[in-house]
C-alpha cells in the first residue's frame, strides 16, 4: 500500500518551488548556474540519499520533518547551504574556486554517515542488479538515438545522465518488487503496477516520461532561449531521479 499521501505531494512540490525561488532570488546572483555548480551539489545529494536510507534501516526515526520525504529535501538543502556559504567565504578570502572547496568541505562530513550505512549492508552485491539493468537499457537508448538526427538531444551528456538516473529508479523498483518483496510507496506508480500486474511497467514508463520531458525542455530552450530556468529544471530532474534510484539500489543491499 502506498505510503505517501496527496498532502505529502503538495508539501513536496511547495518545498521544491520555494527552493527554486530562493535560488533564483539569492544564490544565482552570487554563483553561476553551470556544470561547476552542479558538481558542488554532489555532497548534498549523497548526504540526502544516505540519511534517507539510514532512516529506512532504522538508524534514524522516520520523520516527515527531516529524515524522509518531504523533510529530507530541507535537510539536504540546509547541509548544502552551510558548505556552500563556507566555500564562498573562503573563495572570497583565498581565491580558490568555491566548487572545489564545496567538494572538500561537503565530503568531510560524509564518512560518518557512510560508515553507519555500511554497517547495515547485508547484501552489497545486490546494488549491481538495478545498476546493470539501467546501464543495459541506457545503452539501448543510446543505440536507438543514433538512428535519427532529432534524437541526438538524448545523447547530450547532461541528458544522458538524467536518463540514467530515472532508469536506475525504474530498475530499482522493478528488481525490488519482483524479486525481493518490496512495495511501492507512491500512489500513481502503485496504481499502474497493479493495473499492469508487474513492476516491470515502471521501466518503460519512467523512460517515456523522462524522454518526453527532455524533448520538451530542449524545444523550449531552442525556441525561447532560456538559460537559468533551463539549467534549474535539468538539475531538479536529475535529483528527482538519482535520489530515489540510488535509494532503491541501496535498499536491496540492506534487506
Amino acid at each position: 500500500m502506498a505510503v505517501y499521501t496527496l498532502q505529502d505531494y503538495v508539501i513536496s512540490i511547495a518545498i521544491l518551488l520555494m527552493i527554486l525561488a530562493l535560488a533564483c532570488k539569492f544564490l544565482f546572483r552570487i554563483v553561476r548556474l553551470d556544470k561547476y555548480f552542479a558538481v558542488s551539489l554532489v555532497p548534498a545529494i549523497v548526504f540526502g540519499i544516505v540519511v534517507r536510507v539510514l532512516a529506512d534501516a532504522g538508524f534514524y526515526l522516520k520523520s516527515d520533518w527531516w529524515s524522509v520525504t518531504p523533510g529530507i529535501y530541507l535537510t539536504a538543502l540546509a547541509f548544502a547551504s552551510a558548505y556552500l556559504a563556507a566555500s564562498l567565504y573562503v573563495q572570497k578570502k583565498s581565491g580558490i574556486e568555491y566548487w572545489k572547496l564545496s567538494l572538500v568541505i561537503g565530503t568531510l562530513v560524509l564518512p560518518y554517515f557512510l560508515l553507519n550505512l555500511a554497517g547495515y549492508m547485508k547484501h552489497p552485491l545486490r546494488i549491481f542488479y538495478p545498476l546493470a539493468l539501467a546501464v543495459l537499457i541506457l545503452g539501448l537508448v543510446y543505440f536507438v538515438s543514433l538512428l535519427c538526427e532529432k534524437t541526438r538531444i538524448f545523447r547530450m551528456k547532461e541528458n544522458f545522465i538524467i536518463i540514467f538516473a530515472h532508469l536506475l529508479d525504474g530498475s530499482g523498483t522493478f528488481v525490488g518488487m519482483e524479486y525481493f518483496g518490496f512495495s511501492e510507496e507512491h500512489i500513481i506508480p502503485e496504481m499502474l503496477i497493479n493495473l499492469a500486474g508487474s513492476a516491470a511497467i515502471m521501466i518503460p514508463l519512467k523512460l517515456a516520461v523522462i524522454l518526453a520531458a527532455i524533448y520538451l525542455i530542449e524545444k523550449w530552450k531552442e525556441e525561447e532561449g532560456v538559460d537559468l530556468y533551463y539549467g534549474m529544471i535539468k538539475i531538479t530532474l536529475f535529483i528527482l531521479g538519482i535520489g530515489p534510484g540510488t535509494r532503491n539500489a541501496l535498499l536491496l543491499a540492506l534487506f
